[in-house]
């Protein structure tokens, strides 16, 4: 064996060793055919700079990202979180201190490729979950796939006052299709809102809806709405779009649950759509391509203003 191909086979091996310790249900399969087919067709990512847009995509799309630790089937839910620098003190004219931001662009402490924050997991009993954990799993969703990174909790973290979890920059990455419909996310240029109507005589709830797919959706709802809304019953959704009444769906709610934003919790509404025609199951796939038109569009405007490559 050549040195050529003895660094070739250690490499090899250190990669299965990272596919092993990370995603140990599947170790069976990471032969070292798989496994250099997977890196030659880009199934799995050990280089930084593969992965590093997969994160920059995250934070500034503000992706929802699926928490797991440990090989556990408990799934906690958080987001990216720009590593600020502090801001800095100053005087006015008048000899008044003032704190002024720095120089700095969002999302660069990501180009060190050395870590990640992330706001505190929810629900909040993940996060000692986190602390304690021998190695953690970050999913995120494109529109094609779920990419999983695997990563290590490194330390508690404070930006501006705010604590966070400073996670290192993945190991390895690899790609994981046909996990579940794709999801548009719904973004403030979509003129797009819920009526979701009221049961037991109570009132109708308004609320704008997070992502769609062609199956389900999931929505806003306040924290004093959360308790109307029950895992396993049906609800019926009015669809209002430009103003007009696009649709009626009955849905069946799958979960309600919350997660962690910038600047406090955001509820969530899962429905799951019950489409009991052809025509009206093609006017919700009609309205999900034209929000995730719209979606990309969004993307690509990031991108081009940022210089980043944003994965779709």
């Amino acid at each position: 064996m050549t040195q050529e191909e003895e660094t070739e086979a250690a490499f090899i091996q250190n990669v299965k060793k990272k596919l092993c310790l990370f995603f140990p249900e599947d170790s069976y399969s990471f032969t070292n055919q798989a496994v250099e087919e997977g890196l030659e067709f880009g199934a799995f990512m050990v280089k930084p700079s593969r992965i590093l847009p997969l994160v920059q995509t995250s934070l500034l799309d503000n992706k929802i990202l699926e928490i797991e630790t440990d090989g556990l089937t408990r799934v906690y839910f958080s987001r990216l979180y720009d590593d600020l620098p502090d801001l800095e003190e100053t005087e006015d004219e008048d000899g008044e201190s003032m704190l002024l931001e720095p120089d700095y662009i969002a999302g660069d402490y990501l180009k060190l490729m050395n870590h990640l924050i992330c706001l505190p997991v929810e629900p909040g009993m993940g996060n000692l979950q986190v602390r304690n954990s021998q190695r953690v799993i970050l999913r995120l969703f494109t529109a094609t796939m779920a990419i999983e990174l695997g990563t290590f909790f490194q330390d508690l973290y404070t930006v501006r006052g705010l604590p966070v979890l400073r996670l290192a920059f993945p190991a390895i990455g690899r790609q994981v299709k046909g996990t579940r419909a794709y999801r548009a996310k719904v973004t403030e240029k979509i003129d797009f809102s819920l009526v979701i109507k009221g049961k037991r005589k109570l009132p109708d709830v308004r609320s704008h809806p997070i992502d769609i797919s062609s199956k389900g959706m999931s929505f806003e709802v306040q924290k004093k709405e959360q308790k109307r809304f029950r895992v396993d019953e049906i609800c019926k959704i009015q669809f209002i779009v430009a103003g007009e009444l696009l649709a009626v769906v009955e849905s069946t709610i799958r979960h309600v649950s919350q997660i962690r934003e910038k600047t406090g919790i955001q509820y969530r509404c899962g429905v799951q759509f019950d489409l009991p025609t052809r025509s009206i199951a093609a006017t919700i796939e009609s309205l999900v391509a034209d929000v995730q038109r719209v979606h990309l569009q969004e993307l690509s405007n990031i991108s081009e203003e940022s210089g980043i490559t944003m994965v779709q």
